[in-house]
């Protein structure tokens, strides 16, 4: 398999830390499934990335637009709902695509992504762009569950005009290697974007997140909030970055990566990093990296609780605000994951 390099800091560290970027083995695509739409009445095919569109990796964004594009236009001043599906076969492992969305002006659009899997070896790779107008509020919602063997790369850009509103929620509970490639531009003043995820990495699964997100606007806001656990031999590297350009007075952002490791064997990396070059911004961020709270621990075992459902409801606590951010209808099922996953004990 190729070896290629991702999620590169915008600002390099040491290089003996071995953080600056990521080197992965990156695999091949053969069968692709589809992705089904619940709507098909704002889709329409074709289209092209931005010339601005970054991804992870040239190699990344490549492998993505050698898949079916489409564009989904919402209307100025209109609200919709859509959900898309991608359920990997057997005999269909792989998916790639390239995904358009152009919010109107006062437009709303309620997104859910629904990914699933088998345990056969496969690779994703997505690109998306978004565009949101004037005053137009965007809500994400995603889960991915059953993907044990797969290649997941996950990359999108969103430009956020005057007063307008994206939030993304993620529960990011499958794949053998996760890659999540964000980027954010707030161009407007008052404009917001959030990222929240959760995750439960367990076996040798590996996750790689980059988070970007720049302020230009007056008063612009920003939010990335990142939790999960880790338990047997599993990875996960945090790379997030608030940027706050000139001009953009007012603004305020913060990030927060928060990990639980459940096993000796688990390894966490966070690098939250906040760039400026304007005096009359709010910038925040935190980390926390550990084992559970011993007397945490004890209090709940004293009781009556065995030290599983002790440890079950730990994680729980840490990951719920994101997972009660999420569609409803996807909250149980990112519950229920999330459980299985620790009575697994990271095997």
């Amino acid at each position: 398999m190729e070896k290629i390099l991702i999620n590169r800091l915008p600002m390099l560290t040491y290089r003996h830390l071995h953080t600056n970027e990521t080197e992965i083995a990156f695999p091949q695509q053969a069968k692709t499934a589809d992705a089904v739409f619940s709507s098909l009445a704002l889709v329409r095919p074709g289209g092209s990335l931005p010339d601005t569109f970054q991804g992870a990796s040239r190699e990344t964004r490549e492998a993505a637009a050698a898949g079916p594009a489409c564009r989904i236009d919402i209307p100025d001043g209109t609200e919709q709902e859509l959900t898309i599906t991608v359920a990997l076969k057997e005999d269909r492992p792989d998916y790639a695509g390239v995904f358009l969305f152009r919010l109107g002006k006062k437009a709303r659009l309620n997104l859910t992504w629904k990914w699933t899997g088998t345990g056969k070896p496969g690779r994703c790779c997505t690109a998306s762009s978004y565009e949101v107008g004037e005053e137009a509020v965007l809500r994400v919602s995603k889960i991915q569950t059953g993907m044990e063997n797969t290649f997941l790369c996950d990359q999108r850009e969103c430009r956020i005009a005057g007063g307008g509103q994206a939030d993304f929620v993620s529960a990011e509970l499958g794949g053998g290697d996760t890659i999540v490639h964000s980027r954010g531009e707030l161009d407007g003043d008052h404009s917001v974007m959030k990222e929240s995820l959760c995750y439960a990495g367990t076996g040798r699964q590996r996750l790689d997140l980059f988070y970007h997100i720049t302020h230009h606007g007056k008063e612009s806001e920003s939010l990335i909030d990142v939790r999960g656990s880790l338990a047997g031999q599993s990875r996960k590297i945090f790379r997030g970055t608030i940027d706050f350009k000139r001009g953009c007075s007012g603004a305020e952002g913060t990030e927060g990566d928060y990990a639980v490791q459940l096993d000796p064997g688990a390894k966490n990396i966070s690098l939250p990093l906040l760039l400026c070059t304007e005096d009359n911004v709010v910038g925040n961020h935190a980390s926390s990296a550990g084992q559970l709270d011993r007397e945490k621990m004890y209090y709940l075992m004293s009781r009556g609780l065995s030290p599983e459902e002790a440890r079950r409801i730990a994680v729980e606590s840490l990951v719920r605000p994101v997972i009660d951010r999420l569609e409803p209808s996807l909250q149980e099922e990112a519950l229920q994951d999330i459980r299985t996953k620790l009575n697994h004990k990271g095997e």
